[in-house]
């Protein structure tokens, strides 16, 4: 609903596994349009595997509208298993219906190729009445 608050794990899932990752991938979610992240700005959690929980790296609340994860080494995670940050995302939905409120995007610093197909990027959006135009 558009200005709700919503708890959210964003998660980046291994379709065809193994998937690997490094020190150089990042998960990146934005809030888009007015909505923002209520977490603590600064605050920093586990980036986890889904199917364990094994701690892989950090995720950071860098602002508002902007909450970054990297992974602390290499490894990888099999067909169906996940990466995710370890807590919930609190966010306020953008205020208007069918609006973009947030984009999730994992990339490679500096590649061009992504080794984890159909997963460059989600972006989620509010409900409601969408008129066509």
């Amino acid at each position: 609903m558009p200005g709700s608050k919503v708890s959210w794990t964003p998660r980046v899932v291994c379709d065809q596994g193994p998937c690997t990752y490094d020190t150089e991938w990042r998960l990146s979610v934005s809030a888009l349009s007015d909505a923002e992240f209520l977490n603590e700005v600064g605050s920093s959690f586990a980036l986890v595997k889904g199917r364990d929980g094994a701690h892989v790296g950090t995720c950071t609340v860098d602002s508002r509208t902007e909450v970054r994860c990297a992974a602390t080494g290499n490894g990888s995670v099999g067909t169906g298993d996940d990466l995710r940050p370890a807590r919930e995302l609190v966010l306020r939905a953008a205020s208007s219906s069918c609006t973009a409120t947030a984009e999730v995007f994992w990339f490679e610093v500096g590649g061009t190729v992504d080794a984890w197909p159909d997963d460059d990027t989600v972006t989620p959006t509010t409900g409601g009445r969408c008129e066509q135009t």
